[in-house]
């Protein structure tokens, strides 16, 4: 079985929302096509499949997925006036709900949050899993604000109180102005914004105040699992997370993350650090073919148990997936 648990939809409604911004992030017309516009000269073309539920099966359907947990694309809501994005949010997760409920047997989704406004955004949460959503996704920063500020902690108490996961998914970087050319900001400025927001939120005491908290950290664990050895040697010999409980690199080990990686070694080092029961599949569609992490699973050579409880069972259980699992 596999269950899919980082692939995304945009929705009819925040694309409606971005078509009517002018500032960015937004969604423009070029050539004849829309483009969702996020950092300055980075866009991508808004695919059928991100709106439209139909073509969404379609994709999922030819990818060989039995059981897909939709989030919303970046830019999220983190860019609307605090004024608007309570609304909004609900508007996203009613419309993932309606989603959702039309397949239920093949779907599930993770809610958006009104972050600029944080209690708000709690209470959306708590809104939004009491209607059935899994969890929610964030993003590796809110319009540049750190995802560790004080602000933000009662968000994280909500989900952990409610015992649903958080996707931490990367957004336009925090230090983006030296990578807006080449596509740095995809290739390796995707990777270092969630590495730093995780490494901040331990630093800052997230698995001291929830030591069971279910953080999953997409792309292969960004950075985490490669510079392991140099997190815990550095940060040990500088004094970075000495007064917490837990020690930083055992908070980090209990971090989730997804098979998303077109490199096997990389995939192996995630599998290392994290272990089996922490990996689970991710194909990021549309952005990436499914083929792409199948293959780098493949090459690994993975066993049957392992494989099947990274192909699925592993989200079944974290997710809490009652009708993938029947």
């Amino acid at each position: 079985m596999r269950v899919d648990m980082h692939t995304h939809f945009l929705t009819t409604t925040l694309a409606d929302a971005l078509r009517q911004r002018d500032e960015l992030p937004r969604i423009i017309e070029r050539d004849g096509r829309e483009l969702v516009e996020y950092v300055p000269g980075v866009a991508y073309p808004l695919l059928a499949e991100m709106i439209d539920l139909d073509e969404e099966l379609a994709r999922i359907d030819a990818a060989g997925i039995d059981f897909a947990v939709l989030s919303v694309n970046i830019p999220g809501l983190d860019y609307f006036p605090p004024a608007d994005a309570p609304t909004l949010a609900r508007d996203v997760n009613d419309e993932l709900v309606a989603v959702v409920s039309r397949h239920p047997e093949r779907l599930a989704a993770l809610a958006s949050l009104p972050l600029q406004t944080p209690d708000a955004a709690a209470e959306e949460l708590e809104r939004a899993v009491g209607l059935g959503l899994k969890g929610a996704m964030v993003y590796s920063n809110v319009a540049g604000r750190p995802l560790d500020e004080a602000d933000f902690q009662g968000v994280f108490a909500a989900a952990a109180e409610l015992d649903v996961p958080v996707l931490l998914h990367p957004t336009a970087p925090l230090y983006s102005r030296n990578i807006e050319s080449h596509m740095l900001v995809p290739v390796v400025g995707f990777l270092f914004d969630t590495t730093v927001a995780a490494l901040r939120l331990v630093y800052e005491g997230l698995y001291d105040r929830h030591p069971d908290f279910k953080l999953i950290i997409g792309h292969t664990g960004s950075l985490i699992p490669h510079l392991a050895g140099r997190i815990e040697l550095e940060g040990g010999r500088l004094g970075a997370g000495s007064a917490l409980q837990i020690a930083p690199i055992d908070a980090l080990g209990r971090l989730y993350t997804d098979t998303i990686s077109a490199w096997p070694p990389a995939l192996r080092s995630a599998l290392d650090f994290l272990g089996a029961e922490r990996i689970l599949l991710g194909t990021d569609a549309p952005f990436w073919e499914a083929d792409t992490t199948y293959a780098a699973l493949a090459e690994l050579g993975l066993d049957s148990e392992t494989s099947a409880r990274i192909s699925g069972g592993n989200a079944v259980r974290l997710f809490k997936l009652t009708a993938a699992s029947r």
